[in-house]
């Protein structure tokens, strides 16, 4: 009698420690979220902006197309070109790269965005890895601790059971945030390292081209394609642009999904247990 009266006091107790508990574990999920959503709302808006630069890049190089065509119909029209690419030689030495460099510039500040994005996603991810281990140690420290009063008879079968059923839901609680809090890390981690690629191609052509470094070959290859009526370095650009317009393309459509799964999870009522014990 003693025992189940002592238990019961625990059992008290324990109550009011679990429910302060629940709410410390809802409290980290919700921070988490915080942090995942601003983070793929930056992945977003850099995706667009690489978009936009593309898509505009390639009007840019449409109408250089277009002029360079009509020029060759009527050599009158040659001045008119507004292409910031214009007049540029098959000897690859551009004569405009001041039309250039303000995009270049937006491409190594998009650049070193990611990249300190990485870090962030890196430092994160260390910091929930290094938590969710401490909560194992704490959980299974737990357990142990129960079948120690459950062998020593100071805690009955009912009361082992309910104790250890309660610390079982807590940690599968903490098991699923830590789930999806990896599952968030690789998914953006993949993107972001996509993306600074597709960036960094960009920028390598542009500075080849400002530079007139662009490799010869690849303009002869690319013009044998098209003819001779286009620009080499408007056509080595708009196909580096189709490419990595259409990356944006995935990528956005990727981003857009975690981003509603995210908040998905996060909805009331919605997955797992509540704090109620």
């Amino acid at each position: 009698m003693k025992v189940r009266t002592a238990q019961g006091a625990e059992s008290h107790s324990g109550l009011a420690l679990r429910a302060a508990e629940w709410r410390a574990a809802q409290e980290a999920e919700a921070e988490d979220t915080r942090f995942w959503s601003s983070q793929w709302d930056s992945m977003e808006a850099g995706l667009v902006l690489l978009r936009n630069t593309a898509m505009e890049a390639n009007a840019t190089a449409a109408e250089s197309k277009a002029n360079a065509t009509a020029a060759a119909a009527d050599p009158a029209m040659k001045h008119h070109s507004k292409s910031p690419l214009a007049g540029l030689k098959l000897n690859l030495n551009p004569k405009t790269p001041a039309d250039l460099a303000p995009t270049l510039a937006m491409l190594k500040g998009l650049y070193e965005d990611g990249k300190e994005r990485i870090g962030t996603l890196n430092a994160h991810e260390q910091d929930a890895k290094r938590q969710f281990e401490e909560k194992q140690a704490l959980h299974q420290k737990r357990l142990n601790e129960i079948e120690a009063r459950f062998k020593n008879h100071t805690l009955d079968a009912d009361f082992r059971a309910n104790e250890t059923r309660d610390e079982n839901r807590l940690w599968s609680y903490w098991d699923h945030v830590r789930e999806h809090q990896h599952r968030q890390f690789h998914t953006s981690l993949k993107i972001q390292h996509a993306t600074l690629q597709k960036v960094k191609t960009m920028i390598d052509m542009y500075e080849k081209t400002i530079s007139g470094k662009a490799d010869k070959k690849q303009v002869e290859q690319q013009l044998a394609k098209v003819g001779g009526g286009m620009l080499p370095e408007v056509v080595l650009l708009q196909d580096m642009q189709d490419t990595a317009a259409k990356f944006c393309d995935e990528a956005l459509a990727e981003v857009r999904s975690e981003k509603a799964v995210l908040l998905q999870e996060r909805r009331p009522g919605h997955g797992q247990q509540s704090s109620e014990v």
